[in-house]
């Protein structure tokens, strides 16, 4: 009888003893998890209003382990923010997460279905009421290609045209271009030849000015034709 009540005893340790050990692993397998939750989010920009935006598209993370983080759900959430550029997520163990971004310059605006937008040199439309610009931006009239807009603005700052003077931009069906200057001057470039069409402008302004109410017509190869209004 003595011998089963020792047994019984040493069953009831090992059990006692199995069971204060599994409580015990549970709480440091808990600490542990705890200790990678994201309870930090850093957002790296000089613009107050876009680290609330951006903050909100990402604050869902919080309280998330963050080795199951998924950085490029994180970048489609942020993409969606179009005044956005230079995207990156750094994650800093154990349990923060650093982002850094960048507001896209605007460098026009234009119309599309009667709604406008500007037109970030991302190379995206931003919906003017998120945002007010602070400096005066020319205008796009037409159904034109963003890409085909920064590379033509950029061909033209190559080539040294005041981009500061433009007014207004205007895209014709057949892919062509016109400027509207201050002073009421006007230049038509040819759909190709663009990089001569611009030399040859920037030559005759040199040596003889332009004139107000004046029409530059580039459309011809190697030729201006002038008109005064």
């Amino acid at each position: 009888m003595l011998l089963l009540k020792s047994k019984n005893k040493i069953y009831f340790y090992i059990i006692l003893f199995f069971f204060l050990t599994s409580i015990i692993n549970l709480n440091i397998i808990n600490n542990i998890k705890k200790k990678f939750l994201i309870n930090s989010i850093k957002i790296n920009s000089n613009n107050i209003e876009i680290n609330s935006k951006v903050m909100d598209r990402i604050k869902y993370v919080l309280n998330k382990n963050i080795f199951s983080l998924e950085k490029e759900i994180l970048y489609n959430n942020l993409n969606n923010l179009k005044f956005l550029e230079n995207i990156s997520i750094k994650k800093e163990y154990p349990s923060s997460i650093n982002v850094y971004v960048n507001k896209t310059k605007f460098i026009a605006t234009t119309y599309v279905d009667q709604k406008k937008y500007y037109v970030g040199e991302n190379g995206k439309l931003i919906k003017t009421s998120e945002f007010i610009s602070e400096n005066e931006l020319p205008i796009i009239f037409g159904q034109f290609n963003i890409n085909e807009y920064l590379t033509f603005i950029n061909i033209l700052k190559k080539q040294n045209v005041n981009f500061d003077k433009i007014n207004k931009f205007y895209f014709h069906k057949n892919k062509r271009w016109d400027l509207y200057f201050e002073n009421n001057i006007l230049i038509k470039f040819p759909h190709k030849n663009t990089i001569n069409a611009i030399k040859l402008y920037n030559q005759f302004k040199l040596d003889k000015g332009l004139q107000h109410n004046t029409i530059l017509d580039l459309r011809i190869p190697n030729r201006i034709v002038l008109k005064y209004e």
